[in-house]
């Protein structure tokens, strides 16, 4: 919201491409440095895996960062700017980012809270004195917060860390990165196609006013997500611990519908607030958030139903399936993406990002149902999960 009044869509498109590329090059590192280390720290050596977590880092940087710049100088695809700092904040975000895994693993939980409130926090008292103490209001002040938010954090997580190590008895010799690697990829790559069933879009726009409009307006019906989200991670628990499957699947499609049905309140809601409260919320420019949310909420509706499925499936380990369903999604926007942007732009590209999330939400139902011999009628019928609500 601050960002948006006070820089405009322009220049919050530029930081919205910005902050995107930062996120392809941290989903493709964590591969190695994501959550899956959180199994494996208790195992593993932790020295040896963090000395390798730096080299990976810094090798995965450089990987993406040389490829995002073949896209764009050969074939004209992302974005030409800001290299340096792209660069830079990648490492610093990564890093951060991979000390929090160790600190989650070792249950530093205090530390971790602090930092997750900590970083944020910081960034947005850094943008409101360069915006009303030192009248900064272009992107250089949005660079400059996360170099100085994600820097603190990471002197505070490194003095953790140091802590962490001189506590360890270095009883634990075995390290085996290529087992941690085949862990992380298939999950990390099918967040990557995820993210980039919608965002792929950031760079077929053709300018960064309508970027703009477009990643706020994202932004905000994305945060009907926070009700899936907070079911996904018990769900996950208990289909790994359960032991009656078709148990574990009628709770699944019950709390897949629950969670449909209150995010569709969401947007009911979304619908009937006038579109003047955007604008005054986010600044003039900003006056079709409100059309382009409305837009991208039958996409948003069906992943807040596909995720409790999704999962299901990482409960049961089967990352597979997640990776199919989300690169079909991906496939979907990409064939397009294009036309429909360059016909009915900020229209289109909602009518792809929903086509896209179709079609990774009818995959994963699909396997669902096969898996649990299900019926589509099932899926689509409400009385027998009430009756099931009522039991339990």
């Amino acid at each position: 919201m601050v960002s948006c009044q006070q820089l405009g869509s322009d220049i919050r498109g530029q930081v919205s491409l910005l902050i995107f590329n930062i996120a392809i090059v941290q989903i493709v590192n964590e591969i190695y440095t994501g959550y899956i280390l959180v199994y494996f720290i208790p195992k593993y050596s932790l020295k040896k895996i963090y000395a390798f977590g730096i080299f990976w880092a810094f090798i995965c940087t450089i990987l993406c960062i040389s490829i995002m710049a073949v896209l764009f100088f050969v074939f004209e695809l992302g974005t030409g700017d800001h290299w340096v700092h792209l660069i830079l904040l990648s490492l610093i975000i990564i890093i951060h980012s991979f000390h929090m895994v160790i600190l989650l693993a070792k249950e530093r939980i205090k530390m971790y809270n602090f930092l997750n409130f900590f970083q944020p926090a910081l960034l947005l008292l850094v943008l409101l004195g360069m915006f009303f103490v030192f009248q900064v209001r272009s992107i250089n002040s949005y660079i400059i917060a996360l170099y100085v938010s994600f820097s603190a954090s990471i002197i505070l997580s490194i003095v953790q860390i140091i802590g962490v190590f001189k506590q360890m008895d270095n009883h634990h010799i075995l390290f085996e990165p290529k087992r941690i690697i085949e862990n992380g990829f298939y999950n990390q790559l099918a967040n990557l196609c995820h993210m980039l069933s919608n965002r792929y879009n950031f760079y077929l726009l053709g300018n960064t006013i309508l970027v703009g409009i477009y990643s706020s307006a994202t932004s905000l019906i994305e945060s009907v997500w926070i009700i899936s989200g907070s079911v996904s991670p018990i769900i996950l628990t208990y289909i790994a611990n359960e032991k009656d499957p078709s148990n574990n699947a009628r709770l699944t499609l019950l709390l897949a519908k629950i969670c449909f049905l209150l995010s569709l309140c969401c947007v009911v809601v979304l619908y009937f607030i006038p579109r003047e409260f955007f604008v005054f919320l986010l600044g003039e420019d900003f006056i079709h958030v409100k059309t382009v949310m409305l837009y991208l909420s039958p996409g948003i509706l069906l992943i807040s139903f596909a995720t409790i499925i999704s999962h299901y499936f990482a409960g049961l380990g089967k990352q597979k399936i997640l990776l199919i369903a989300n690169s079909f999604g991906l496939l979907t926007t990409i064939s397009t993406s294009r036309y429909l942007i360059s016909k009915d732009q900020l229209l289109g590209a909602c009518f792809a990002a929903s086509l896209s999330y179709l079609v990774a939400t009818v995959i994963l139902v699909f396997f669902f149902i096969k898996e649990n011999k299900f019926s589509v009628l099932d899926v689509l019928r409400f009385k027998k999960d009430f009756e099931l609500l009522k039991k339990s």
